[in-house]
């Protein structure tokens, strides 16, 4: 299992995250598993590395969340946010990787 970080350039194409110091960029961190699929990680304060359940909007929220936080979440943190959010938490749970 290797975790690699990528985003999106320009022309929004993914590319793979080499220089470390670009701090305004909104990265994604892929899972890949041993047949070569890649996944998208959990981005819950960047510590979690399981395979991501939901795609969340986090832009249709109310309030300060609008630009902060994640946009893949785990089983486990997609339920605890959606607790905290009174499941009003805008999400798709259907993502096919």
């Amino acid at each position: 299992m290797k975790i690699i970080k990528q985003y999106y350039d320009k022309n929004c194409k993914l590319r793979i995250l080499k220089d470390e110091s670009k701090k305004d960029i909104q990265f994604i961190r892929f899972k890949i598993l041993k047949n070569n699929k890649k996944f998208p990680c959990c981005d819950f304060h960047g510590d979690c590395t399981n395979k991501a359940y939901a795609e969340v909007y986090r832009f249709l929220l109310k309030g300060k969340n609008k630009r902060k936080g994640w946009s893949y979440l785990c089983k486990k943190h997609y339920y605890q946010e959606q607790k905290r959010f009174k499941g009003k938490l805008p999400a798709c749970l259907s993502v096919g990787w």
